[in-house]
């Protein structure tokens, strides 16, 4: 029995040194299977997935790739040259300017100390009153006409001539003449008269002229002693 169990082994040993193909047929078989696992593996991996590469046992950084957002599509010149890329848009600034106190100058300047001085007041005094004066009144009325005087007065220190000058709307001027003194002339012109003294009056003096008027009004139209106008009594 121990002969008849241990003959079919080395039959079997013989059969496969025998036929060494089929050794490698079946190592072919294995490596076409691991070829098709590690294609479908390659095929089966996402084009976008980055792989993080790794030197010196420290992973190395890749650098950012454009985003498809911040892609523009380049816009060609007029003249249908080479595209010309935009050109970037300046940013405003958000910041407002921050305003800066000025410090106030202890000292004015020369134009507000111009403008807050004090101006001289123009001086307003009274003008000089004349040294010769004349008031005008009626000594006496009569049918036709009236006796007028002009009382002549020379207010000044100083010897001073005078002369006196009438008019009368309608009539006329008969006469005139000086009470008390050497007597002028008398002289009609532009529609009045006018008297001329013969003498100047003396200082702090005076001298009544008197005249006779027909047909006129008691009111004169210009009663004047050297230019200043006479004051009615």
């Amino acid at each position: 029995m121990t002969g008849t169990s241990g003959g079919p082994r080395p039959a079997r040993g013989r059969a496969v040194a025998s036929s060494p193909w089929i050794v490698v047929f079946t190592g072919v078989v294995v490596m076409v299977v691991l070829l098709v696992i590690a294609l479908s593996t390659y095929r089966g991996r996402s084009p976008d997935a980055e792989v993080p590469l790794v030197a010196n046992g420290a992973p190395v950084p890749t650098p950012p790739w454009p985003s498809a957002s911040s892609t523009e599509p380049a816009t060609a010149g007029p003249t249908g040259g080479s595209p010309r890329s935009p050109s970037p848009t300046p940013e405003r600034s958000t910041s407002s300017p921050t305003p800066t106190a000025r410090s106030a100058s202890p000292t004015a300047s020369p134009a507000a100390t111009r403008s807050s001085a004090p101006r001289p007041q123009a001086s307003t005094s009274p003008s000089a009153a004349p040294a010769v004066t004349g008031r005008y009144a009626v000594t006496g009325s009569f049918n036709g006409g009236f006796i007028g005087e002009v009382h002549v007065v020379n207010s000044s220190r100083a010897p001073q001539d005078w002369e006196v000058r009438l008019a009368f709307s309608g009539g006329r001027l008969v006469t005139a003449w000086v009470a008390n003194a050497p007597q002028g002339t008398l002289r009609e012109s532009g529609g009045g008269y006018t008297y001329t003294g013969d003498t100047a009056l003396a200082p702090g003096t005076s001298v009544r002229l008197m005249f006779h008027v027909e047909r006129a009004d008691e009111d004169p139209v210009t009663c004047t002693v050297n230019g200043v106008t006479c004051v009615r009594s």
